[in-house]
Parts: structure tokens; C-alpha cells; sequence
């Protein structure tokens, strides 16, 4: 179950076409981009590099894209969103994907190629919450699973009870929301931890 937004997201005709054509031409790599617009409308999908050391599950978009933001604030528009392909799975945010959402004013769009023949483009907004919590013992606590080397994740789903642990949590973030841990290289006991709230857009495609 997602939380969803009374507020859609305007996507053009040739920008929901250009995602997929993208997804389908990086696949099995997961491939990237953003998009300039204003708000929740946007107007184009700019084709990115992915640059992840892992892009089969994984992705980063290079420098030279995100810098882009700069000239779209320059005609008085924005990077509105950054979008990304799931080239084998569902068009939902990963553990790996509400750690890497770093732009909270950003919609994410994620192209699911799970059925290739019928791409899926769904749109959410990830707002991480850095809260003093004690890390290891929430590790401890929770049915946490490794969704890469050191990075260790609890979701909880909407609807679904809150562990006793989270409830100062859920006063901050309603869920769906992913508790992450980054686990120190060096010692993995040391644990760096965010709350990241998932909330689902509809998406309009409008020609």
C-alpha cells in the first residue's frame, strides 16, 4: 500500500516516451536522467549517465547532468525531477533509492521494464528525516535486510503496525517510509541512519 498525492505530476507525451526508450536501450543497466520543469509539470527528459560502480541495481547520475539545474533556473525553471529505470522490477523507490535521494524538492520518476512489453512509469517524492536515533540498536531491533554491501534497510509499509521502536518515528514520517543504515567501512558497528518518507504522485501524460 503507497500514500498517495491529490496532487498529480504533468508529464509530456515525449518525455514519458523518451524514459522508456532510455530504460530499454541501458537495459539490464539501470539508466538515468532528470527533467526541467516548474513544479510538478514538467517539460522535457534529459537523458543522464549513470555513473554507479554497480548499475545493474544501483545508479548515480553524473555531475555534468545535475549541473544542468543551474541553467534551467536561469529561463525561470527547475530540475523538478530526476528519473531512473528498474530495468527487472516494480516502478517503486528501493532501500538503495531512498538512500541515494539526495534532491527532496525533486519528484522521482522510476520506468519499470518488468514486462517489457508494457513499461510502467510511476512518480514519488523521497524526503529523508536525519533524526538523532541510536542506530544500533534500532539494527538490532528491526527485521532489517542488507540491500547492498553495508547498507541495511527496514521498511514499513502503510497500514502495517509500527514497531514499538518507531513510534517516534512515525510521528515525524507517515509511513511508508524506509529506515536505512550505512554501516563505517572500517567499523562496521559505526552506523549512519536516515528515515525516508515515500509518497506516490499520480502521473498525467498530456501531449
Amino acid at each position: 500500500m503507497t500514500l498517495l498525492s491529490d496532487h498529480p505530476v504533468t508529464l509530456p507525451a515525449a518525455a514519458h516516451v523518451a524514459i522508456i526508450a532510455h530504460a530499454r536501450e541501458g537495459k539490464p543497466e539501470e539508466i538515468c536522467g532528470v527533467l526541467r520543469g516548474v513544479g510538478l509539470t514538467a517539460a522535457e527528459a534529459i537523458r543522464g549517465r549513470n555513473i554507479a560502480a554497480e548499475r545493474i541495481e544501483n545508479y548515480e547520475v553524473d555531475p555534468q547532468t545535475l549541473l544542468l539545474q543551474f541553467e534551467f533556473e536561469d529561463r525561470g525553471e527547475e530540475m523538478m525531477g530526476i528519473y531512473h529505470s528498474h530495468p527487472v522490477s516494480v516502478a517503486y523507490p528501493s532501500a538503495t533509492d531512498a538512500w541515494n535521494a539526495h534532491y527532496p524538492e525533486c519528484i522521482y520518476f522510476i520506468c519499470s521494464l518488468e514486462h517489457d512489453d508494457a513499461p510502467v512509469i510511476r512518480a514519488f517524492r523521497m524526503t529523508p528525516h536525519f533524526l538523532e536515533m541510536d542506530w544500533p540498536a534500532l539494527k538490532a531491533a528491526l527485521p532489517v535486510y542488507e540491500t547492498r554491501p553495508r547498507l541495511f534497510a527496514y521498511y514499513q509499509a502503510a497500514g502495517a503496525r509500527v514497531p514499538d521502536i518507531l513510534e517516534s518515528v512515525a510521528g515525524v514520517a507517515s509511513p511508508p517510509f524506509y529506515v536505512v543504515m550505512l554501516a563505517g567501512e572500517e567499523n562496521p558497528g559505526e552506523l549512519e541512519g536516515r528515515v525516508v518518507e515515500v509518497v506516490e504522485h499520480p502521473v498525467q501524460v498530456v501531449e
